[in-house]
């Protein structure tokens, strides 16, 4: 059985715009959080306390999916910046890593990005000699831009695949891009906190 949709799932928790609460920002910087849950299992350091949410999608009567979602924000120059780490971990498939599978991802991250009425979607894959992430896991980064109701937005984003482990593990850095260079001190912050 084939899954084209098999890293659909994660790209639209992981690129869809986050909005902040007001007073659940934190300008400390927790201690490295290892994250473990049944089988995601990895170290990140996030700037503030995240919070946690916890999915399981039956994709098929054979195949599932655990999904767990960190989120933490935080407010730069009165622009909240929210660092969004995601992992999915395939029950009963494997990931193959193939050109197809990631072409699909990115085509899913864009269709939730329209479905949250962002316009004015870019993308920009990250080159390897501009990576941030130096490991060795099969990884894309990339950035998006558009605009969300007259709110510009800017999201970098990194997409790890743990074949090992059968998960993949997104983190996402987003906010207006009144604050774009923050936005990349904060993602290249948390991409050198991750430890798979």
């Amino acid at each position: 059985m084939k899954l084209k949709h098999s890293l659909l799932f994660i790209a639209l928790l992981s690129t869809t715009p986050y909005v902040a609460e007001a007073g659940e920002t934190s300008t400390h910087e927790t201690n490295a959080l290892e994250i473990a849950n049944n089988t995601c299992k990895f170290d990140i350091k996030f700037a503030s306390m995240p919070k946690q949410k916890n999915q399981n999608i039956q994709a098929s009567p054979t195949v599932s999916m655990d999904l767990t979602q960190f989120v933490a924000t935080q407010t730069i120059k009165s622009a909240d910046i929210a660092s969004n780490v995601t992992c999915q971990h395939l029950v009963g498939h494997s990931y193959t890593g193939s050109q197809q599978e990631w072409t699909g991802f990115i085509d899913s991250g864009i269709k939730g990005l329209i479905k949250a009425g962002v316009t004015d979607i870019q993308f920009t894959k990250v080159g390897a000699d501009d990576a941030a992430y130096k490991g060795t896991l099969d990884n894309i980064e990339y950035v998006f831009t558009g605009d969300n109701g007259g709110n510009k937005q800017v999201i970098h984003n990194l997409a790890v695949l743990d074949k090992a482990k059968n998960q993949v593990i997104t983190l996402s850095v987003s906010g207006n891009e009144k604050v774009t260079q923050e936005i990349k001190d904060e993602y290249l912050r948390l991409v050198n906190s991750f430890k798979p």
